[in-house]
């Protein structure tokens, strides 16, 4: 009896993500590649083994015919040439002349995706990663490595040759490594099955000179003894597979590690984050994840989405405990039956406890964005009442200059997060508020609600500016609830935009508009010389 993991695997569909703003970028091999500057090229050289570097080419001698101004470049130049077209025909610029062997031998950056070394004839029938042929790809790509004279600097690779070719890929690692020059790294497995997710070679846990690492469907099965990583300095997981204790012992190797993003992260379910140089954090997730920062690292940015919906597209065989038990086929069904699992995990879950862990750890951060779906509101409802009006003081976000919310507001909890987050934020001074709302969301809340939640002071005293997007402006007047308390009490706001969709701004939407404009420009103003717009846009913001 084949299972719905199993059929969906058969059918050759791809994985499809749940996020409410963007689908998860796959690894970019057929986009333009920017070439590495030429100090971290001269960087990415051990001093064992410098680039052999071409002669630079002799003046012409008279009447030997045109110049060839192309070949008298310097390599960095060309070089970065190079790195904009396809690595096959690249690699052919060494049939020009006895110049440009040289030049590809030493070109700092390998882009490697299914269709690499595919003829230039093949029909590729609107996919663009189909092999052509395997056995060549792996000879086509072993002539190349063989062929190099200088390590290479950065990698980007499709991983699903290496389930079959593993013993080789691995010594590949292994001599990138030891090379001492491989400074960025990116694997993706685009050919993701549950049952035939990529494990990352082990040569990878050994590398001391990595400073970047991108990793898509792949699975982190960290060695009992790390060596390597104390370099990296960007780490980017999607749709990985790590336990909690093995993606915390990751993200804590890299003591330097500036930015961290983790997309779709099965099995964990908990994650510390201990990086005292993180600057940018950015988390999405379809399931709930418990997120704390330890010593409150000095962000510059953090982003949060947590997006709930379609759990047959999102969730995993390796989200449930039961992955390690042999079941009857029937037993199977029930294990696979996505939908259930997230029901039961979210009944167990506690939101909010979620959600004051990863505030709590934020106190020095500078801009937060926080994306909450309409399918989190159901999710959090089944939580305790939100309580607090603020963080505990030693948790406040003291660093907080920018603010940007997705999310229904109006929502009883939904709203009661918004007045904790303005009440523990006294440094505020950019809010952006993004209105989401479904069939059945609630009445939207009057200016009287939010006078009540928030503090007289605070925040209030320094916001300057506030953007607010709406859905449907006339549709009871919705600006009238925040935006309202927000112009009545901030007392030093320069500007409230209220942003709708063009679409409304229709010769006969043009009474309701004006009367619109009408209200919101005799609200009493805390501040004598706020600005208060009403402002069609063509779209709302990408979060």
């Amino acid at each position: 009896m084949i299972g719905k993991r199993a059929r969906f695997a058969q059918s050759g569909g791809k994985r499809k993500h749940a996020c409410c703003h963007q689908p998860p970028n796959l690894l970019p091999l057929s986009s333009p590649i920017h070439p590495l500057p030429p100090m971290e090229q001269e960087r990415a050289q051990p001093a064992a083994k410098r680039a052999r570097l071409s002669p630079p080419p002799q003046p012409l001698a008279a009447g030997a015919g045109p110049e060839d101004r192309l070949s008298a470049l310097d390599d960095a130049t060309l070089h970065a040439i190079l790195a904009r077209v396809p690595l096959r025909d690249a690699a052919a610029t060494a049939a020009l002349s006895r110049r440009w062997p040289p030049v590809f031998a030493t070109l700092p950056r390998l882009v490697l995706g299914p269709a690499t070394f595919n003829r230039r004839g093949f029909p590729d029938e609107d996919d663009e990663d189909r092999c052509e042929d395997p056995g060549r790809w792996m000879d086509a790509l072993r002539r190349v490595l063989d062929r190099r004279a200088a390590p290479v600097a950065a990698l980007e690779i499709d991983s699903r040759f290496m389930r079959l070719h593993c013993n080789w890929f691995s010594k590949v690692f292994r001599d990138f490594f030891c090379n001492g020059g491989l400074l960025e790294l990116s694997i993706a497995n685009t050919d993701y099955t549950d049952t035939e997710c990529c494990a990352l070679p082990f040569a990878v846990y050994a590398c001391t000179a990595l400073t970047s690492l991108d990793l898509y469907n792949c699975w982190l099965r960290m060695p009992s003894k790390l060596t390597g990583l104390r370099a990296l300095r960007s780490l980017r997981l999607r749709n990985v597979i790590a336990t909690d204790a093995d993606l915390i012992r990751l993200i804590r190797r890299g003591s330097a590690m500036e930015h961290l993003e983790i997309h779709d992260v099965h099995k964990a379910r908990s994650i510390t984050i201990h990086a005292p140089c993180l600057k940018k954090l950015d988390i999405y997730s379809y399931r709930p994840l418990c997120i704390s920062a330890k010593k409150a690292p000095p962000l510059d940015m953090v982003r949060l989405s947590l997006s709930y919906g379609l759990p047959e597209h999102s969730w995993s065989l390796h989200d449930t405990d039961d992955t390690g038990r042999q079941d009857a086929d029937h037993e199977m069904e029930e294990v696979l039956d996505f939908k259930k699992m997230a029901e039961r995990e979210h009944k167990h879950t506690d939101e909010i406890r979620n959600m004051m862990s990863f505030l709590c750890g934020l106190t020095s951060t500078k801009e937060l964005r926080l994306h909450l779906s309409t399918e989190y509101c159901e999710v959090v409802s089944m939580s305790k009442a939100w309580k607090l009006k603020s963080l505990p003081m030693k948790s406040y976000l003291l660093g907080l200059n920018s603010l940007s919310l997705v999310l229904d507001h109006n929502h009883d909890v939904l709203s009661t997060l918004v007045s904790c987050l303005l009440n523990s934020s006294p440094n505020l001074k950019d809010l952006r508020i993004t209105e989401l709302r479904h069939p059945g969301s609630p009445v939207p809340l009057a200016a009287e609600f939010w006078e009540e939640q928030i503090n007289a002071g605070g925040f209030l005293n320094h916001l300057s500016r506030v953007t607010y997007y709406i859905d449907s402006l006339f549709d009871g007047h919705r600006c009238g609830g925040i935006c309202k308390f927000l112009v009545m009490n901030a007392r030093v706001l320069k500007k409230m935009s209220i942003e709708y969709h063009h679409s409304q701004a229709r010769p006969e939407h043009a009474a309701m508009l004006e009367a619109a404009r009408r209200e919101v420009h005799l609200w009493p103003t805390a501040s004598a010389d706020v600005l208060v717009e009403l402002t069609p846009v063509d779209q709302l913001p990408f979060f």
